[in-house]
């Protein structure tokens, strides 16, 4: 690749320079135990808080998780701003960063960090090198080899529980980066790609919403939900308590303490017979627990 701006050059690059300050700040605030959780993906996202699908791109685990970020934003980021300016680059951050996350949450459980950007970055510049001269040698072989080996090695880390991350972020934003390049570069096929892209998107939206009880591939999904209709039990917020404690059923339907907690939630607001139906299903899931009998049956 060619050489990159340096760090004297940060004025040049707003997008690129306050998103990287963004992830910076924000991650550190977190490092140092302030409350930052209004940034991450959280189930309140199944409640109209769409602002959490980008905004939690900017917290990151750790330095080195940190640190590649950053890196790989400012190498690709800075040639697409110099190249199409700050107004398309923040649109397009946009588009990758709440692409990518809105798979990742609703196939996942969702995670933080710029690197679904970072594929999405990877995946238009290796589209743009291939049909813009202006991008001929801006990504060698050894670049492609990088993400391409990152990308699976994540995977395996992943499911031999050493490294957890994101992959489901990472391959679509890699597939959102390679659409729009298409989208740029082939005049011809613009409209159709252009479509499918927004097709997309909406998919990703719709299953990281209203669709996620039915999608979600995780083994943790649904115990925030699960907690948070417990929490709304307390609170009495028996209303609340059902909306959540419904998707928990849903989302991990042989767990017997949601049920029972659905069927309370319903018995508070009178509907006895969705609250008989939750407490036998309890019970049926926990035939020798006494805590799971329902109050019905004495």
């Amino acid at each position: 690749m060619q050489d990159m701006p340096t760090w004297k050059d940060f004025p040049r690059y707003p997008v690129v320079a306050g998103t990287a300050a963004l992830a910076v700040g924000i991650t550190v605030a977190w490092w140092l135990k302030a409350d930052v959780s209004v940034v991450f993906c959280t189930a309140e996202i199944r409640r109209g808080q769409l602002w959490r699908l980008l905004t939690c791109v900017f917290p990151h685990t750790d330095f080195l998780h940190l640190i590649f970020n950053l890196y790989w934003l400012w190498v690709f980021g800075t040639l697409i701003e110099r190249v199409y300016g700050h107004a398309r680059t923040f649109l397009l951050f946009v588009l990758l960063g709440v692409g990518s996350n809105a798979f990742e949450f609703a196939l996942a459980r969702g995670g933080v960090g710029l690197s679904g950007i970072g594929y999405g970055l990877f995946g238009l510049l290796w589209m743009l090198s291939r049909h813009d001269d202006r991008f001929r040698d801006h990504m060698d072989q050894r670049t492609v080899n990088i993400f391409i080996g990152w990308f699976f090695f994540c995977i395996i880390t992943t499911i031999a529980h050493i490294m957890p991350v994101a992959n489901v972020a990472h391959g679509a934003g890699a597939l959102l980066g390679i659409l729009t390049g298409i989208a740029v570069t082939s005049p011809r096929w613009r409209l159709l790609v252009s479509t499918g892209l927004a097709v997309l998107v909406a998919l990703g939206l719709w299953a990281a919403t209203y669709g996620r009880p039915l999608v979600n591939l995780s083994h943790y999904g649904g115990y925030e939900e699960g907690r948070w209709g417990y929490d709304a039990l307390l609170a009495n917020h028996n209303q609340e308590a059902v909306r959540w404690l419904r998707d928990a059923t849903r989302m991990q339907p042989q767990t017997p303490q949601y049920w029972f907690n659905l069927g309370i939630a319903y018995h508070r607001l009178g509907n006895i017979p969705a609250a008989k139906a939750a407490y036998q299903r309890a019970h049926q899931l926990k035939p020798n627990d006494p805590a799971y009998n329902s109050p019905y049956d004495n």
